[in-house]
């Protein structure tokens, strides 16, 4: 058995790794804005007013400016391809840091930890493992779990000073998940007070105080300062966002992974309670339902109650032996069967998906676009209104136009761009509550994409007259095109 340890091995990464594959086949929505944001930074250099809408002296923070311009470079060399083969490199990564957390947490329960490691990442391939900043920033955060990890069961403060340069990783390529770092080490400070009644550890604090100090100074070190770091609480709490945005609404059991997790949150913590070990550590429930609460308040939030749920029973469950000589006929089919599995799935998903990745995010609006391309032939793509809503707004701004709305939802509201609330406006649009009329008047667009079910798809405005329809397919809407009379 010992001979074969390495297959064991390559199964439990496999399997997560083929989840993945199947769930997710193309690029993110939000890849063709960040691609864009990308372009604008490698092509000009940072900016301060927005680039890529057509509204006039927006104030921006790129918080992800250096995850966009890796983005584009890999793009650039590569393609959409090369976009996605980038995010099952990350998930390797992410899975082998996770396993190397639940392997010192478990005091080398090699099956333990491999268990735990297909369950955390399998979840996170429902939706979470996407071509976005987030996959890099969980890492990230993991690895500070294991640096702290590190010198409290091994006594090694020198892994502290890692931290710093984490952190100053982090606000550069994806700041919005930035704050998740203080808030971790807070927990571990806690954690350090010495009450055996309260389970807390009584390690040394100092050090992680310190370390703590120099990250968050470190956080100023970006080309937006002090705006980049507290650009997230002016983000957060828009009503309309929350109602209308699906990653940003309150949790619900609305579909069977959903309650599925929430089965699980129940099982870990039942998991904890009859558990023969009682010292559960107070950092990890802290993280547990400090986790718990942010993924109750937004679908996006349930990640890093993922991230934290599994891997805390390698420690309470360390002496458990799983694959023994009882059950290890039983562990090793399951495990060959899951892994057969896993590798016809990814050969299927190679063959198959690999050579047809779109370089776009569905044909209907790749259609369109060429379309659009072709009606605008020789005109400044830049000087145009075009109107666009807010999920197809980035791919229209990948193609060279700047549209009205895109993903970028922060930009879009007064508290950041210190001048309007368009995105407001925007739900405004999408509801009703703005007659057609009076919004065509204000923005004078050249051209309008309509999207099925959207505000701006039957128009009734006889200044503008319909040159292009495309019907939609599946689960996506159509889309028309309107041009301005006179344009």
């Amino acid at each position: 058995m010992k001979r074969f340890r390495w297959l064991k091995i390559l199964i439990a990464f496999l399997i997560p790794l083929a989840f993945t594959m199947v769930s997710t086949n193309s690029l993110d929505n939000d890849a063709w804005y960040v691609l864009s944001e990308g372009r604008e930074i490698v092509e000009n250099g940072l900016y301060f007013e927005d680039q890529l809408s057509m509204h006039e002296s927006l104030a921006v923070i790129v918080q992800n400016y250096g995850y966009a311009a890796i983005f584009y470079l890999i793009y650039s060399a590569f393609g959409p391809l090369g976009i996605y083969i980038g995010m099952l490199v990350l998930e390797l990564v992410l899975m082998f840091l996770i396993y190397k957390v639940c392997m010192l947490l478990s005091n080398k329960n090699e099956n333990l930890s491999l268990i735990l490691m297909v369950l955390t990442t399998v979840f996170l391939g429902n939706g979470y493992i996407v071509t976005r900043a987030q996959v890099v920033s969980y890492i990230l955060l993991l690895l500070v779990i294991y640096l702290m990890e590190l010198h409290i069961r091994k006594g090694k403060e020198k892994v502290l000073w890692w931290i710093p340069l984490v952190s100053l990783v982090q606000i550069n390529l994806h700041a919005s998940l930035w704050p998740m770092i203080p808030v971790v080490m807070a927990v571990y400070v806690i954690d350090s007070i010495k009450q055996p009644r309260l389970h807390y550890n009584g390690y040394k604090a100092l050090p992680i105080i310190v370390t703590g100090i120099i990250s968050v100074l470190v956080g100023f070190i970006n080309p937006y300062g002090l705006r980049m770091i507290t650009f997230i609480f002016t983000s957060y709490g828009v009503p309309e966002a929350n109602a209308y945005i699906n990653e940003l609404s309150a949790f619900r059991l609305s579909s069977p992974y959903y309650i599925l997790l929430y089965t699980s949150v129940v099982i870990v913590l039942f998991l904890y309670i009859f558990a023969k070990n009682k010292n559960i550590r107070l950092r990890y429930l802290l993280m547990l339902f400090g986790f718990l609460a942010l993924g109750l308040n937004t679908v996006k939030g349930m990640s890093h109650l993922i991230l934290v749920l599994f891997f805390p029973l390698a420690d309470v469950y360390k002496d458990v032996k799983i694959g023994n000589k009882k059950n290890r006929r039983i562990f090793w089919m399951a495990g060959s069967w899951l892994g057969i599995l896993a590798v016809l799935s990814i050969i299927v998903v190679i063959f198959d998906r690999f050579p047809n990745m779109k370089n776009g995010p569905r044909d209907e609006m790749i259609t369109v676009m060429d379309f659009l391309d072709e009606e605008t032939k020789g005109q400044d793509k830049k000087s145009l209104k075009i109107y666009s809503n807010y999920n197809e707004g980035g791919y229209v701004e990948f193609r060279g136009y700047r549209p009205y709305m895109d993903p970028r939802m922060e930009v879009f509201i007064k508290a950041n761009n210190g001048k309007e609330d368009i995105f407001q406006e925007y739900y405004q649009l999408e509801n009703g509550q703005i007659e057609e009329n009076e919004f065509l008047e204000k923005y004078d667009f050249d051209y309008i994409l309509g999207f099925e079910g959207s505000g701006l798809y039957d128009i009734h405005s006889k200044e503008y007259a319909l040159i292009y329809e495309e019907d939609g397919e599946g689960d996506y809407d159509g889309v028309r095109v309107y041009k301005k009379a006179n344009v």
